[in-house]
């Protein structure tokens, strides 16, 4: 008679420690079609025991990982989840296929070329080049700033839905950095419907005295907007007149091009 041996289960983890395996089980939930989730959620997708949940959440959310929802019960990525992501920025799409824009940007004006996205009412940067000091104002890739008082930011804010952005500014507090910083509601939606139908945005000294900007839309194949390009640097060497004479049809063709390398349309007002 034969025999025959039954196989044999794969063997557990020698060195998994199960609190952390569990909190980053919760992080693996959240997706682009899952972008929050609730404590049933994680009960009931993880079979986790309601107390085992609620501990892991409260360590994720004291540890910075994931927060609430403003007016639900819901949670979202924290800025620590968001960090922790921009090591492995150097793999996204959108910054590969950038880079060389925002060389040729900097280059050509002589001053910082960025690429950004948007988190909430925050600028994320992804890429920079030829970053430097800028009356006062450091930032580097993984920073944030205010989407209210930047180029970057007004051109990401006016891309939105009007129904996500009306949402999104309602929790806002636009705090003021400069006292040229749109701090009112209707005033910034003014300026966002403008920015929509010139295609870009322009920062005059609204996030730090001295500082100039201006920003054009990345859009990937679905013509969404994914990213958004500027120039910046400081007021004595880029005038008014120089930023939007000279520097932003370089960053909106600049944005176009990025756009058709993403697979997007050629769109009129970004010709090459």
């Amino acid at each position: 008679m034969k025999l025959t041996m039954a196989s044999a289960p794969a063997p557990a983890p020698r060195y998994s420690i199960d609190a952390l395996v569990r909190g980053l089980e919760i992080l693996g939930l959240f997706s682009p079609e899952s972008p929050t989730i609730s404590f049933s959620e994680v009960v009931e997708r993880l079979r986790l025991t309601k107390s085992t949940a609620f501990r892991a959440l409260a360590t994720l959310e004291t540890m910075g990982y994931v927060e609430r929802v403003p007016g639900s019960r819901r949670y979202r990525p924290g800025l620590k989840a968001l960090e922790l992501g921009f090591t492995a920025l150097n793999s996204l799409e959108v910054r590969q296929v950038a880079r060389p824009y925002l060389e040729r940007l900097a280059q050509e004006t002589d001053e910082t070329a960025s690429l950004g996205v948007l988190d909430e009412l925050r600028v994320i940067y992804v890429d920079r080049v030829r970053d430097r000091a800028i009356v006062g104002v450091m930032l580097g890739v993984g920073d944030h700033v205010a989407a209210h008082c930047t180029a970057l930011g007004k051109v990401l804010l006016a891309a939105l839905p009007p129904e996500e952005r009306a949402r999104r500014l309602a929790q806002a507090e636009l705090a003021a950095f400069t006292p040229d910083t749109i701090t009112d509601a209707p005033a910034l939606l003014a300026e966002l419907a403008a920015v929509s139908r010139a295609g870009y945005a322009v920062d005059d000294g609204e996030l730090a005295v001295g500082l100039r900007a201006v920003a054009a839309p990345v859009r990937n194949a679905t013509q969404q907007v994914v990213a958004a390009i500027n120039v910046s640097g400081p007021a004595m060497t880029i005038s008014r007149a120089r930023l939007i004479d000279e520097i932003t049809p370089l960053v909106v063709g600049s944005a176009g091009q990025i756009s058709r390398a993403l697979g997007s349309p050629r769109a009129p007002d970004q010709d090459e």
